[in-house]
């Protein structure tokens, strides 16, 4: 895979473990959303399939996959007190005190990669904002020469205008860059920006749901390694 000279990641089940990164936090957030009442909470939990109990999404949530504005539009209807814009402000606000649980030793993993003069990027349906204060947190920001969110102007994944935005910032061609994702939606916006779509186990989705659409599945970002080097 010598010709790849640029990776474009998924942020939520691919950099970061998604149900150690996510389901803690969202189990918390049900409650602060609910005002500390349990059956609000247990409400809110079960409109975006959310198990406070194990603290875990179930595979269909749309938290997984979809935008800020998609886990707003579930919750709203349980939360009639509160509008579209404070609900938007509060979940991306709480999203910004998260710790992110890097699926692998993540680090070292980028600084090889950018010895090898390898391009990095982040596209994520999570706010831009938000993003990046996660992956400052750990110190990763300054690693990556471009990040983009659903909200920064380029659409959202399934669509392709995240992966063309890190193309044309980076002065790389669709098929030099590989999309690593955790999700279908991270695999059809590579796929349809022309990129090689490249699919990790670190979400919740399995090896069967993401195989039909992937060059390669993976069991984590940590494989790429051998995997560009074509073994």
């Amino acid at each position: 895979m010598s010709e790849i000279r640029g990776l474009l990641f998924d942020k939520d089940g691919t950099l970061f473990d998604f149900q150690a990164t996510w389901g803690g936090w969202a189990s918390d957030l049900m409650l602060e959303l609910g005002e500390g009442d349990e059956a609000v909470a247990e409400h809110l939990a079960r409109r975006i399939h959310l198990n406070r109990a194990e603290r875990q999404f179930a595979p269909e949530s749309v938290v997984i996959a979809g935008t800020v504005d998609d886990a707003v539009m579930a919750l709203l209807p349980g939360l009639p007190h509160l509008d579209y814009g404070k609900l938007f402000a509060w979940i991306v606000e709480a999203s910004e005190r998260i710790s992110p649980a890097p699926a692998v030793p993540l680090l070292p993993l980028m600084e090889r990669f950018r010895a090898e003069g390898i391009v990095l990027g982040v596209a994520t349906n999570d706010a831009e904002s938000a993003a990046r204060v996660q992956l400052e947190t750990i110190g990763a920001l300054g690693i990556f020469d471009f990040v983009v969110g659903a909200d920064s102007g380029f659409g959202a994944k399934p669509e392709p205008g995240q992966c063309l935005a890190f193309c044309e910032a980076v002065g790389l061609r669709p098929e030099q860059v590989a999309m690593i994702g955790d999700s279908t939606h991270d695999l059809h916006a590579g796929k349809a920006a022309g990129m090689v779509p490249v699919a990790v186990l670190t979400g919740p989705a399995k090896h069967e749901d993401l195989a039909p659409f992937a060059s390669a599945v993976l069991p984590d970002i940590g494989h790429l390694p051998r995997w560009l080097a074509g073994s």
